[in-house]
């Protein structure tokens, strides 16, 4: 080849002046090639096709150079792909010396004769001269590829820059999506997501392996590693390749052979793995191996796309453009490595755009799958979201009819007891007819203590403000709860300042609930000693006062790494409790709620096997000193504006009805009816005259509600429309009390009753009825 000059920017191709003679396994110094070079049959290269394939035959090439200038050439010969084993470069020097020159990945990289990726000699012409070059090419079975191009040093440079642009884009988009979709596996906890990382990474380390990188930086020593990258890369990536196909396609769904068919060639990948690390003498079939069962893996992805298709179980569109980019893009490299097309820079660097094609697609594909999984991630929580309000409307419901069937029965307890207890001379009776009404009225808080439970979960508890008797109340829970601790035998210490208010506006139940929760829990923890109650007030105003309660005791206590945890419900230490002293393990946690509701501050201080102290600061506004005189008045000074007032008692159970004679028989002159249900109350108020009806809500036939419906539109006549109705009820649900008031109706009254609050509610609808009948001048 004649050469004149080394300043051309685009490298020249030697191919045709080239011969090439294969001498199979034999090893031959250059001295002992010399000999035998005319019995070799150096054989000119034929077309354009210069990859010898996967072999392990030795292969000598041989080519002249004649500098026809008068100057020093200098070139740089690239030759064989960056992962071939070993090429030599010989020559005879001017001088008749024979000169070698070392490549290839089976030396270390500093002994490189050019420290390049790729296998590059440089190569230096005198003026006037003519040499001979030999090339020798030793593989351990990969594919032998001859790009045999001669650079100048400014044709080099040029490609190199190529080289970075191309090289650049490709591992930019590798580790893009390697980390992305990293992110989201760790977001998401989808497996595909995790299987495309590791297939993404895998085949970023087989490009780096087969572009000579991974020799250059990673491991430069030569050593077994280095010698075994490309298979080893190769293998992981087929194998995590197919894995994610496998999964992302779901490939059981589509076909239970297919599923088999995938496992089948896991597990063949795997055997490979295995004996690449373990038996070295195949290495010269491992590199067939692994490219058949990487086409086997191709078609059998192809089929898999091609079945989805057929039975409706597609993947998105993305992910087939990107299978098929990829199919077509290792199928063209394939070919070219069984020496079955051409070699070029584009079958050379095939697998590369079509892998790059195919990760920017499975991206898109993996993104709309994370489109997918959000929208299926919100119709399961819809779903969930229904189904939890379904189990809440019929836990509540549950709930409700449980309030109801228990309060039922403890209405009668209650009222019958206080009634006898009222009438009989005997302390005796009296005392077990206390035991019978505390205990009662603590089951009635232990349901009370569900139902507040249940509406704080949905965020729904609510204070009803009104004016209340506090002297009353401190009254009832200081007889209540010495008769407790009496029981017990501990000593019940009651103290109060003598400033207290006598009537609040608050949420009279809520706050006797606070106090009662609180002592019920001293009692129950205190074996032995006493429990102390203190309350004291401080007036921030004319209007306002802080009502400050204190209740210890010498009980258990509680340990010191429980206590920030203490106002939650059914903590370990409680459950552990209960076993021990029963209970929900919903007390405290009730009172903390109820507390911040009314906008005040609770803590607890406490000392295992010493006790715990209870420490409330509530909030209540005052009334008007003229309100505080009202109600400061007693029921039996007002019975005479009840007398001649017919009540009308609507209620279908038998011991309710009794209850309610006890009651209402007890106030002098105070005539009433009782009837069984709503039919039977509007064909009453048909025929006879009543001032008010006290309408129970759940009845056969027809219940309160309906019954209400049909007075207030006229149907048992104009005059009886406006009738005051108090309903006196089991129902003690927010739902109840709304639509009580929904319906019509004037007052609302839970069971089991207060007579006094009977009394009152009776005494201020008469009154408000009197008032109206008054203004509109029909009295």
């Amino acid at each position: 080849m004649l050469l004149q000059d080394d300043a051309g920017s685009s490298p020249v191709s030697i191919f045709e002046f080239s011969k090439i003679a294969n001498v199979g396994s034999e090893e031959l110094s250059l001295s002992e090639l010399l000999d035998k070079e005319s019995s070799l049959e150096f054989q000119p290269i034929q077309g354009t096709n210069t990859n010898l394939g996967f072999t392990t035959d030795k292969y000598w090439l041989k080519f002249s150079f004649h500098n026809e200038s008068e100057e020093d050439l200098h070139f740089y010969l690239e030759t064989g792909r960056p992962i071939t084993d070993k090429v030599d470069l010989y020559f005879i020097s001017t001088s008749g010396d024979t000169v070698q020159m070392k490549n290839g990945d089976l030396i270390p990289f500093k002994e490189r004769s050019f420290p390049h990726r790729k296998i590059i000699f440089p190569i230096s012409l005198a003026p006037g001269n003519q040499y001979t070059y030999y090339l020798h090419y030793q593989s351990d079975g990969e594919v032998i590829n001859l790009p045999l191009q001669l650079h100048t040093k400014t044709s080099l440079i040029l490609s190199a820059y190529f080289d970075q642009l191309i090289f650049g884009v490709f591992y930019g988009v590798l580790v893009l999506a390697g980390v992305i979709y990293l992110f989201f596996y760790f977001g998401i906890k989808e497996k595909s997501f995790l299987l495309y990382v590791a297939y993404v990474i895998s085949v970023a380390l087989l490009h780096l392996a087969l572009d000579g990188f991974f020799f250059q930086y990673f491991a430069p020593d030569a050593g077994w590693f280095s010698r075994y990258s490309v298979l080893i890369f190769a293998t992981l990536s087929a194998l995590a390749f197919g894995r994610y196909t496998q999964t992302y396609l779901k490939a059981k769904e589509i076909s239970t052979k297919l599923n088999t068919a995938f496992n089948g060639l896991s597990i063949a990948l795997i055997l490979l793995l295995a004996s690449i690390f373990f038996i070295e003498k195949g290495l010269a079939l491992y590199y067939p191996i692994v490219n058949i069962l990487g086409f086997i893996l191709l078609f059998l992805i192809v089929y898999s796309l091609l079945l989805g298709y057929w039975t409706k179980k597609a993947p998105d569109i993305f992910f087939s453009i990107g299978i098929l980019c990829f199919f077509l893009g290792f199928l063209v490299f394939l070919l070219n490595n069984f020496s079955a097309i051409p070699n070029s820079f584009l079958t050379e660097n095939s697998s590369k755009l079509g892998t790059g094609m195919e990760i920017v697609f499975l991206s898109l594909s993996m993104a709309n799958r994370i489109r997918l999984l959000k929208t299926e991630k919100e119709k399961i929580q819809e779903v969930a979201l229904f189904r939890a309000q379904e189990s809440n409307q019929i836990k509540t419901f549950f709930l409700s009819n449980i309030s109801h069937e228990l309060r039922t029965p403890l209405n009668a307890i209650i009222g019958l007891s206080r009634s006898i207890q009222e009438s009989t001379m005997s302390e005796n009776v009296k005392e077990d007819l206390q035991v019978i009404q505390y205990s009662s009225l603590g089951l009635l808080g232990a349901i009370d203590d569900i139902l507040d439970f249940s509406k704080i979960e949905k965020k729904e508890l609510k204070l009803e403000i009104k004016s209340f008797d506090f002297y009353k109340l401190l009254r009832e829970i200081k007889s209540n709860y010495e008769k407790q601790c009496r029981d017990k035998g501990l000593t019940f210490i009651f103290e109060e300042s003598n400033n207290l208010p006598k009537t609040l506006i608050g949420d009279l139940a809520r706050t006797r609930q606070i106090i009662q929760n609180i002592l019920n829990n001293a009692i129950k923890f205190t074996a032995s000693g006493e429990v102390k109650m203190k309350i004291l007030s401080n007036v921030t105003s004319e209007k306002s006062v802080n009502l400050q309660v204190e209740i210890s005791d010498t009980g258990i206590g509680i340990k010191k790494e429980k206590l920030d945890s203490i106002f939650e419900s059914f903590i370990q230490g409680q459950l552990d409790d209960k076993r021990e002293f029963g209970g929900f393990g919903l007390g405290l946690c009730i009172v903390h709620n109820l507390v911040e509701l009314h906008g005040g501050k609770v803590s607890l201080e406490s000392e295992e096997e010493k006790g715990t102290r209870v420490s409330l600061e509530i909030p209540y506004d005052l009334p008007d000193p003229l309100l505080e005189k009202t109600l400061a008045k007693t029921p039996e000074k007002e019975i005479f504006e009840l007398e001649e007032k017919w009540i009308l008692v609507v209620e279908d159970n038998p011991v309710n009805q009794l209850v309610m004679k006890s009651t209402l028989r007890k106030w002098k002159h105070f005539p009433f009816e009782i009837v069984g249900n709503g039919l039977e109350c509007l064909e009453k108020i048909k025929t006879h005259k009543f001032d008010l009806i006290l309408m129970d809500l759940q009845m056969p036939v027809m219940d309160g509600y309906e019954a209400t419906l049909a007075i207030r539109k006229g149907e048992c006549g104009e005059k009886m429309i406006n009738i005051p109705i108090i309903a006196v009820t089991a129902d003690a649900t927010d739902r109840a009390k709304r639509k009580v008031m929904e319906v019509g109706m004037d007052e609302y009254i839970s069971k089991p009753m207060d007579k006094d609050e009977l009394y009152t509610k009776i005494n201020a609808c008469l009154k408000a009825k009197e008032v109206a009948l008054t203004e509109t001048g029909n009295r």
